[in-house]
């Protein structure tokens, strides 16, 4: 009985020797890696988290870089930007004349005696020919940076003007400044694609005018054929 008793301790000793030997290394490197594999989702999880992030913010952000260069020329949006400038400055447009890039394809040996400040390829604009009249030169000037600050990107071509003669004493009339101006506004339309992410046009709200050549009247007060 004796001897039995001490094979079943040698034979335990042996196989918690041999648990310990080869079968609790095993049980660690199971734990590491489960730890390791928890580890990697979250890793994978806050990814994911932040591509999705990315992808709701998108949209957005093609919407905001297209309200500088379009998809499409938007001349209706250029047209109220030029009248909120002539607005903001107390101008007045007298004639217009929108021109629209068309596709040329240039001959090779054109290519190559383009210069290094060329526009990018698939790059085209709209250009508009103003004549404007100012009351004053400060005028002028709010009416160019107007345009300058829009959120499109807008570039001045040129710009032409007389200047009033040399005041000779103040009872001298000081007449309007009229001058001539080329605007050109940028837009992209190798994106077509993207053309469901326009902007939105910013119409003005209607003046709930029935004849737009007849002036409002404030309620309350009397018509002229009233007065």
């Amino acid at each position: 009985l004796f001897v039995f008793v001490l094979m079943l301790t040698v034979l335990g000793a042996a196989i918690i020797g041999l648990y310990f030997y080869l079968l609790y290394p095993r049980y660690q490197q199971i734990e590491e890696l489960n730890n390791t594999v928890a580890s990697e989702k979250k890793i994978l999880a806050a990814t994911r988290a932040e591509i999705a992030k990315q992808k709701s913010g998108l949209p957005e952000s093609v919407v905001e870089l297209q309200k500088k260069i379009p998809v499409k020329p938007l001349t209706e949006q250029l047209l109220l930007d030029l009248e909120k400038a002539e607005v903001v400055s107390d101008s007045t447009i007298s004639s217009m004349a929108f021109n629209e890039e068309e596709n040329e394809t240039a001959e090779p040996q054109e290519k190559t005696k383009q210069s290094s400040s060329a526009p990018p390829d698939g790059l085209k604009k709209v250009t508009v020919q103003l004549t404007v009249q100012s009351p004053s030169y400060y005028q002028l000037e709010r009416f160019l940076q107007t345009l300058e600050n829009l959120n499109r990107i807008v570039s001045v071509e040129s710009l032409s003007f007389t200047g009033n003669p040399e005041l000779t004493s103040v009872a001298t009339e000081v007449n309007p400044l009229t001058y001539s101006v080329t605007v050109s506004a940028f837009y992209y339309p190798k994106l077509a694609k993207l053309q469901n992410m326009l902007p939105q046009i910013d119409v003005p709200p209607p003046s709930k005018k029935r004849n737009p050549l007849t002036e409002i009247i404030p309620e309350g007060q009397p018509s002229p054929q009233q007065r």
